[in-house]
C-alpha cells in the first residue's frame, strides 16, 4: 500500500512538473514550423492570443509560425497584415499521387509572392490511390524531378515533406507500417530526391517517421550526416519516443540540434483551446531543453 501510495504521490509530482513548465532560455524566440490556421482570420486572432498568454505564463516567445494548411493560393499579403507578420505561408499539394498541381516553371514566382515552401504530402501511396489504381507512389517518381530542381534552382524550401505516415492501407489509421518493405522504400524514396538535389533545402515531417525504432534513429543519423540540407520537425514524434532507446534519442537532438526543429502539426483553434495548446506546447519545449 505505501508503495502504490508513493507511485501515486510521484506520478502527481510529475504531471504538475510538467503542466508547470517554464524555460530557462526567455530570450530564444521559437518559430513553429508546421500549422494549419490556413486564411482563418478568428484563428490567427486564436495564435496571437496563444503567444501573449504564453510568454505570461511561460516565459516562451512563439514567435512566428508557418502556415501549411490551406489548398491552393492563400491571400498572404492579408495574412502577414492580419498576424502583424508573424504568420508566413508555404504552397501546399495534397495528392501528389496525381502530379504535382504546381508547376515547375511557376516556383521561382511564388518566392517572389512571398511563399516560403512547399509542402508535399506523398504520404503512402495506399490511402489515396484505391486497391489497383495506378498513381505516383514514391517521392522521388521522374514525375516530380523538375519541380525539384526549380525548387533547388529558385532556393524554395522543401517544408513539411511527408513520406511513411504510420497509416495502415485504406484508410486504417491504426495499423502503423504493417509492410517493413514498403515502409522503407517510402523512406529510401526520400533519400534519392536528396542524392539527385544535393541543394535543396528539405525539412522532413515528423521526424522523417524514423523515430519508433533504434534502427531508424541510426538511419536518420546516417542522413543528417549524408545530406546537410536534410532537416526534421518533432510534431507528432513523442508519443513514440518510449519505443526507442533513452541515450541514442537524446544523443542524436544533442548532435543534431541545429537540424531538429520544433513543429505542432496544430490546426486552426479558438481561445476556447489555448490552455491545452499551452500545455502542449510547453511539454515539447521542455523535451528539447532538457
Amino acid at each position: 500500500m505505501k508503495t502504490l501510495t508513493l507511485f501515486a504521490l510521484l506520478t502527481l509530482v510529475s504531471i504538475s512538473s510538467e503542466a508547470q513548465y517554464i524555460t530557462k532560455y526567455p530570450e530564444i524566440p521559437r518559430i513553429d514550423v508546421h500549422t494549419h490556421v490556413g486564411n482563418s482570420y478568428p484563428g490567427i486572432e486564436a495564435y496571437l492570443a496563444f503567444r501573449d498568454q504564453m510568454l505570461k505564463e511561460r516565459k516562451m516567445d512563439v514567435a512566428m509560425w508557418i502556415n501549411l494548411g490551406q489548398k491552393g493560393e492563400s491571400a498572404i499579403d492579408t495574412i502577414s497584415k492580419a498576424s502583424n507578420g508573424r504568420i508566413m505561408t508555404g504552397i501546399v499539394d495534397f495528392r501528389p499521387q496525381y502530379g504535382l498541381t504546381h508547376k515547375a516553371e511557376d516556383i521561382a514566382g511564388y518566392l517572389q509572392k512571398g511563399y516560403v515552401g512547399y509542402k508535399i504530402w506523398q504520404g503512402p501511396y495506399y490511402r489515396v490511390l484505391k486497391e489497383g489504381e495506378k498513381g505516383i507512389r514514391y517521392l522521388d517518381d521522374p514525375a516530380h524531378q523538375s519541380v525539384f530542381t526549380a525548387m533547388e534552382n529558385a532556393g524554395m524550401i522543401g517544408a513539411s515533406v511527408h513520406v511513411a505516415d504510420p497509416n495502415g492501407p485504406f484508410g486504417n489509421r491504426g495499423k502503423w507500417a504493417a509492410d517493413p518493405v514498403e515502409y522503407w522504400r517510402q523512406v529510401m524514396s526520400m533519400e534519392r530526391v536528396m542524392q539527385r538535389h544535393p541543394k535543396l533545402v528539405m525539412v522532413a515531417a515528423h521526424g522523417g517517421w524514423l523515430v519508433c525504432q533504434d534502427a531508424q534513429l541510426d538511419f536518420l543519423r546516417y542522413m543528417f550526416k549524408t545530406y546537410p540540407n536534410y532537416n526534421v520537425y518533432i510534431a507528432a514524434t513523442d508519443q513514440y519516443y518510449n519505443l526507442v532507446n533513452r541515450e541514442n534519442l537524446r544523443d542524436l537532438f544533442i548532435e543534431f540540434s541545429d537540424r531538429i526543429l520544433f513543429g505542432t502539426d496544430a490546426s486552426a483553434y479558438n481561445k476556447e483551446a489555448i490552455p491545452a495548446m499551452i500545455n502542449r506546447h510547453a511539454k515539447s519545449f521542455q523535451i528539447l531543453e532538457t
